[in-house]
């Protein structure tokens, strides 16, 4: 029986030292049959030596250039359409996998689910924490209250393929996006326990998440694509969403208004920052 090829596809801009790391965690991976795709954005840093380098030694992979700067959407689409592998998960460049984290997403997989997807590390300067929440099955009611996926999956290429790829519209809220078109295409997902994935905000590098305006005119725009598969109590959770990402405070008539089971833990932890 022959094991299957999974395709990893990167995105990278003028991140040439956190791009190596990345790159060195997919190369660590226990599974034994995989690819390696990198779309470099127009990076004007060491990235094309880099890449060149890894081109040079490994056989299984690969890299694409856009000659302007194109967005991680598009860069990813362009990945995605390469990929060679029955199946495919992604790597953000400042982020990286532990050694097992495709043999194990590998092993939970079913046709059954949309994806696959585990719980991850959260890397500050101050310490590194496990977010854990969601773990078991993830169904499409469960991600319109808030993103309990994370910001990568693994599936079958085809089925990125089929719903679209990724949103290029979207200056953030991508991965939000593409998980609810999944789960709606396909149905349930499931989340296994162990943490396989780094998320690394102790860098000064930029992260979307970074830029405030991006990020509201994501929500925006996701709220206008999907708010028609939301019932009463998601649009709850989406106000309470939309307070955070544009800093209002969280008054007790807020919490009285737009509680409810989906929400509650965000509601909570947001209350505890403020006070």
């Amino acid at each position: 029986m022959t094991t299957p090829l999974v395709s990893i596809y990167i995105t990278t801009k003028d991140r040439y030292l956190l791009l190596d790391r990345a790159i060195q965690s997919v190369l660590n991976q226990t599974w034994v049959n995989t690819e390696i795709i990198v779309c470099d954005d127009n990076s004007t840093d060491g990235t094309q030596d880099i890449l060149a380098k890894y081109e040079k030694q490994f056989d299984n992979f690969y890299w694409i250039r856009n000659e302007a700067t194109m967005g991680a959407c598009v860069s990813r689409n362009k990945a995605i359409k390469k990929a060679k592998g029955e199946f495919i998960t992604g790597l953000d460049d400042d982020d990286y996998f532990l050694p097992q984290r495709v043999e194990l997403l590998m092993k939970a997989y079913d046709d059954k689910y949309a994806f696959v997807c585990s719980t991850y590390l959260r890397r500050t300067h101050e310490r590194t924490r496990i977010v854990n929440d969601g773990i078991g099955i993830i169904r499409l009611e469960d991600v319109l209250h808030c993103n309990k996926v994370g910001n990568q999956v693994l599936t079958r290429n085809q089925r990125l393929i089929d719903v679209g790829g990724f949103d290029e519209a979207l200056p953030s809220f991508q991965d939000y996006d593409m998980w609810v078109r999944l789960l709606n295409k396909f149905g349930n997902s499931l989340k296994i326990k162990e943490p396989l994935y780094v998320f690394d905000i102790s860098h000064t590098s930029e992260r979307i998440s970074g830029s405030n305006e991006r990020v509201k005119k994501g929500y925006e725009l996701f709220m206008a694509k999907h708010n028609t598969l939301m019932s009463k109590g998601h649009t709850k959770s989406m106000k309470l969403l939309k307070k955070i990402i544009y800093k209002e405070p969280l008054l007790f008539l807020d919490v009285i208004k737009l509680a409810n089971f989906g929400n509650y833990k965000s509601i909570i932890s947001n209350l505890l920052k403020q006070y």
